[in-house]
């Protein structure tokens, strides 16, 4: 892949309910502004912009647990490789669940 810039999409499955979600991001990014009440927008700087946007959320049942999840849409506007690999590196950390 090349390192220029261009719009790019791509959906992540989050084990996350939009709560979490909405209670967490604003550790991550303080410059938040939510279009809408499942797609929220960052990183309006420098020509670049991201799109969040959540889908409904979802069950994953396993015996008697019932786990949340969401299927997650990243649209990077102006963003180069380098740029979203080093943007997920710090997301995927902020989102992290667990130990170890």
């Amino acid at each position: 892949m090349n390192d220029s810039q261009h719009d790019f999409e791509i959906v992540r499955e989050f084990g996350i309910s939009h709560s979490d979600f909405f209670r967490i991001i604003p550790r991550f990014e303080t410059d938040i502004e939510q279009i809408s009440d499942r797609i929220v927008a960052i990183f309006r700087r420098d020509d670049r912009r991201l799109e969040i946007e959540l889908s409904a959320e979802k069950i994953r049942k396993l015996a008697t647990l019932r786990i949340p999840y969401v299927d997650i849409t990243f649209r990077f506007l102006g963003w180069n490789d380098s740029q979203r690999a080093e943007f997920f590196e710090v997301f995927d950390r902020a989102f992290q669940k667990g130990g170890g």
